[in-house]
């Protein structure tokens, strides 16, 4: 959509004081007069943080050689000082506004950046400006980064659904733990544990990196350590690992500790065992996970183990003593 006049005029209003300010010859009456244009609207302040904060990155190339600028260094002996002044504000509010209005949109030179959290028992979905669907489980962290050049999410911790539009030129990177998953056309999960990074493809394929690589296809699963050694994971499967996102979690004779460890990502009532030994206790089921409470009763009651509520909001699962 077009800017408005108005919009153009205050960005141009903007940069005026940008270069106005940052002047040598800037008097007490400029900052005056600065300080009454800020007031006259609140989009005005606004607007000359984001130019000033582009101007320091402009001011990052000073002193830079490339074509451009010595083609206009050529004709240095032509002007004025006068002339030159205005020649170099007309190329500064050029170079201003081209990278306001392009360089920080998600297909821009510098790009931009985000940051989504969810907390526990909660999902949600980013849906990313190329189209890209990223579904979000509960206690867990992002940070995205989308330019010309690529796209690049960060999984700072929880675990993720992606459905990647493919692009070749600006390729889709997720970097987790100590690796990271190069997207070649797909849908994938990824989940950051404490010891591991699990990565599991349900469409198309993906390349996995840490200090060495493989490519996972459909119906495939990995996991690579903190150290970046890769294990393979055998005991659960694409559907069961991503069974979440239809409020589910299914567990396939796994530990006691690690089926606990993702219930309390979920629950508010956090459970905890009274001895390291009961973490070795295997579990099977599939539990909603609206329904959590019930779930720990069903599990407590296929196991040696008893449940001792410590407060409101802790439960302690202790070996079965018979009386």
């Amino acid at each position: 959509m077009p800017l408005s006049k108005t919009k153009v005029k205050s960005q141009q209003e903007a940069i005026d004081w940008v270069l106005k300010l940052r002047s040598k010859d800037c008097s007490l009456d400029d900052k005056q007069q600065f300080l009454e244009w800020v007031t006259q609207n609140p989009e005005h302040s606004k607007l000359y943080a984001h130019f000033d904060a582009q101007w320091l990155i402009l001011n990052r190339f000073k002193g830079v050689d490339f074509p451009s600028r010595q083609h206009a260094l050529s004709y240095r002996s032509k002007f004025s000082y006068r002339q030159k002044q205005s020649i170099l504000f007309s190329i500064t509010v050029s170079l201003l506004l081209v990278i306001g209005l392009t360089g920080f949109r998600p297909d821009g030179w510098y790009g931009i950046d985000a940051h989504y959290k969810t907390e526990r028992g909660n999902r949600y979905v980013v849906t990313l400006e190329d189209g890209s669907r990223l579904e979000l489980n509960g206690d867990t962290e992002i940070k995205t980064h989308l330019s010309f050049w690529r796209r690049s999410v960060e999984l700072v911790r929880g675990e993720v659904f992606f459905s990647v539009v493919h692009e070749t030129d600006r390729p889709f990177v997720v970097t987790a733990g100590n690796g990271r998953i190069v997207d070649l056309g797909t849908e994938f999960e990824v989940y950051l544990q404490p010891k591991q990074v699990v990565v599991a493809v349900q469409e198309g394929s993906v390349r996995v990196e840490t200090h060495k690589s493989q490519e996972l296809i459909a119906g495939q699963i990995l996991s690579y350590e903190n150290n970046g050694n890769f294990v393979t994971e055998a005991s659960d499967n694409v559907e069961t690992i991503t069974a979440w996102r239809n409020g589910l979690l299914i567990f396939n004779n796994r530990n006691l500790d690690e089926v606990l460890a993702e219930i309390n990502r979920y629950n508010n009532i956090q459970v905890r065992l009274a001895s390291q030994t009961l973490g070795k206790l295997k579990v099977s089921g599939r539990f909603h996970i609206d329904r959590l409470d019930s779930a720990i009763d069903t599990i407590a009651s296929t196991l040696p183990v008893t449940i001792r509520r410590l407060n409101v909001n802790q439960l302690e699962i202790r070996s079965y003593q018979p009386s």
